[in-house]
């Protein structure tokens, strides 16, 4: 059962087609988002049971990069909305919260677009699908969203402007581990079973 908006009518213009709304992407978004906000909010538990954990850790991030690169838009949308509700139940207050997930658009959305341009395989089964999750999943993104995640929260005076350094670097040393280690192995064995869902898409929301 889908509702179609536009068939795609060419190769080329597949990745910016409009949305073709299905049941299964429905389900796999709201079920990406809820465990996006479990995450983000287990975040708060972990910095409170294990010390000297770095600033900007959160268990969320190797995750939301699969969801991007596999369901494209939908994926994007679990990481804005799950990680908002996150940081809304660890007591950020709404108007930050908005603006300051945005960092989780670039984060999941620099490599969900390089994946798609380029063609790459979730699975990284070559070393050029490898390179590419490199330089856009692990580096260029995180490069972008530390940044974001890190000046938003200065400029609404919820972090001094004098810790920005030290913050920006735990942030982006976190960040870069995350994705090094932990997403692979996210990607290699869990994206069979993302197909499966038949949700996956190559485009944006199709």
């Amino acid at each position: 059962m889908s509702i179609a908006f536009q068939e795609v009518e060419a190769p080329g213009t597949q990745i910016w087609a409009r949305p073709r709304v299905r049941v299964n992407h429905v389900v796999v978004t709201s079920f990406s988002t809820a465990i996006m906000a479990i995450l983000c909010t287990s975040a708060a538990f972990l910095f409170a049971v294990v010390p000297g954990l770095p600033l900007g850790f959160c268990p969320a991030v190797p995750v939301m990069v699969p969801l991007g690169i596999w369901f494209g838009g939908w994926g994007l949308l679990a990481a804005y909305v799950g990680c908002g509700i996150g940081g809304l139940l660890k007591g950020v207050p709404l108007a930050l919260v908005l603006p300051w997930v945005v960092n989780d658009l670039f984060m999941a959305g620099i490599p969900m677009l390089a994946f798609r341009f380029f063609k790459a395989d979730p699975m990284l089964k070559t070393r050029r699908d490898q390179v590419i999750f490199v330089v856009f999943g692990v580096v260029l993104n995180s490069l972008v969203a530390v940044t974001w995640g890190t000046v938003i929260p200065v400029a609404y005076g919820f972090w001094p402007s004098r810790a920005v350094p030290l913050i920006w670097t735990q942030y982006m040393i976190a960040s870069v581990l995350m994705l090094a280690v932990i997403t692979p192995p996210i990607l290699r064995q869990l994206t069979p079973y993302a197909r499966r869902t038949h949700a996956m898409t190559t485009g944006i929301f199709v």
